[in-house]
């Protein structure tokens, strides 16, 4: 299946985050939390004042701040120590006194249902969907909501991969994901952010880097002519740096656990 190949590549099963990547999101946390997001104002509105949130995969907490100032009360799962150190550090200063943190990933959570569920790009590196999504269902009495990366249709990153590996996906996203949740039987509602947001790298060999990570090119340099030939050509020089061309995007996946006429988790015909 497509989505175990990619997500067995983007992370070797059971390892949930890295130093490189923890640093990644603490450069990353500081911005974001004050970036509008209508997916997650959709969650939130969304939500009932008496009702309970189960959040796989928290972070840093970015929306575990918000589902806690309107639900009454947050299950907050985060298996990365150094995560959950900065997501404890971020309600702290919040002020947010009603989120349990549960140092545990979904496989070995024993945890009771909540009346919604949400995963906000943390199911990239779990090779089993479907018993991530089973999961999410078992746990949710009302909602299922997912976000996910959605890739442009002509990104660099996906170009790269095509002709690197045959394949325009270089890693799961949403569009792999409606398509396997199709597949379960389910039917999703869609939301996809309307603003884009561009990325700069300050320089080329930071862009070059970010790619050979994307496309898993490990150590070879095989492909470092193609990368550096494509990256110069399609990435504009810019005071700030080198700006991709693609715009970031997300979307927000959500359904209702054993919707009508599909017995869970069965596959279509």
């Amino acid at each position: 299946m497509l989505w175990e190949e990619l997500a067995t590549a983007f992370l070797k099963p059971g390892q949930y985050a890295d130093e490189s990547m923890v640093r990644r999101y603490r450069v990353h946390d500081l911005g974001e939390a004050a970036r509008p997001d209508t997916l997650l104002d959709r969650v939130v509105a969304e939500a009932g004042a008496e009702e309970t949130a189960l959040e796989i995969g928290a972070g840093t907490g970015r929306w575990t701040v918000p589902l806690a100032r309107k639900v009454r009360r947050v299950t907050a799962l985060e298996p990365t120590p150094a995560m959950a150190e900065m997501l404890h550090a971020n309600l702290a200063k919040a002020g947010v006194t009603n989120v349990d943190v549960v140092a545990a990933a979904w496989e070995d959570a024993q945890i009771g249902p909540h009346d919604i569920v949400a995963a906000v790009h943390s199911m990239y590196t779990s090779p089993d969907l479907a018993g991530f999504v089973r999961f999410m269902e078992r746990h949710a009495r009302r909602s299922c909501f997912m976000e996910m990366r959605l890739p442009p249709a002509r990104g660099i990153i996906g170009d790269l991969s095509l002709r690197i590996h045959g394949s325009t996906h270089d890693s799961p996203n949403a569009v792999i994901a409606y398509n396997a949740l199709y597949a379960l039987g389910i039917d999703v509602n869609v939301l996809v952010e309307q603003d884009a947001t561009y990325r700069v790298d300050a320089t080329l060999e930071d862009a070059m880097e970010r790619t050979r990570s994307q496309l898993r090119l490990g150590d070879t340099t095989e492909h470092d002519d193609l990368v550096r030939r494509t990256l110069e050509e399609r990435l504009a020089r810019t005071e700030a740096g080198w700006r991709w061309p693609d715009g970031k995007r997300s979307a927000l996946l959500w359904w209702e656990p054993g919707g009508p006429a599909r017995e869970k988790g069965a596959p279509r015909d």
